[in-house]
């Protein structure tokens, strides 16, 4: 399903459907649509989310011939893999925000702060157990399945609740692929490469109400 995101001046909307669990075929995706700083690269990806009041579920996928996967230590820079980002900012009105970067064997980089020179690496005891990645392969690439939980997002925003807006930006990169190269959803206005730029990340609009599940539409 594409679509149901509102392109304003300078901004872009999601609205992150409230589902019982993820039912990816009817959730909304996003392309992301802006290449930047170096020419384009036949390499593609779409980015999806949903929450279930006490989870945030996120799918990224990229169309991406040359794969490369290497990096499986902790403190490994995934971004120089093929690699595939959320940053997310729980809270609109705050600067602060999580990235997430994950590479096709399921490594993690996860930051936290407000700026690229104030971000703090955070190391999570058994991201696995709590991130519950499941990165996969298609024909023409790969993408990655995860989620977050609001307990964990409150960790650092003790009053957080999927409600109200937040903030975020889908990325795809690869510093050392074949054919290195920069996506966004949301548009990059830096002169260089450079993902962490809040005032880049578009606006998440969390659903209060279940949504439809689209079976019986399905089936006809």
């Amino acid at each position: 399903m594409e679509g149901y995101w509102i392109e304003r001046p300078n901004e872009l909307e999601y609205a992150v459907l409230r589902m019982e669990k993820p039912d990816w075929p009817a959730v909304p995706a996003v392309k992301l649509m802006h290449q930047a700083w170096l020419p384009p690269c036949d390499v593609s990806a779409r980015a999806q989310l949903c929450h279930d009041g006490e989870h945030l579920y996120v799918r990224l996928e990229a169309k991406e011939r040359d794969i490369r996967a290497t990096q499986s230590d902790p403190l490994a820079m995934v971004c120089e893999d093929s690699c595939l980002e959320f940053f997310f900012a729980p809270v609109a009105a705050d600067a602060r925000y999580l990235n997430f970067e994950w590479n096709p064997l399921g490594t993690l980089y996860l930051g936290f702060g407000a700026q690229r020179e104030t971000r703090v690496r955070q190391l999570v005891r058994d991201a696995k157990a709590l991130f519950a990645p499941q990165p996969f392969y298609t024909r023409d690439g790969w993408g990655i399945e995860f989620s977050v939980p609001a307990s964990f997002v409150r960790l650092y925003w003790p009053d957080f609740a999927f409600e109200g807006e937040a903030a975020g930006n889908f990325y795809k990169c690869g510093d050392r692929t074949v054919c290195p190269h920069y996506l966004a959803w949301a548009p990059l206005s830096s002169e260089k490469p450079d993902f962490h730029r809040r005032q880049d990340f578009g606006r998440l609009r969390f659903e209060h109400d279940l949504a439809w599940d689209g079976e019986e539409e399905r089936e006809e």
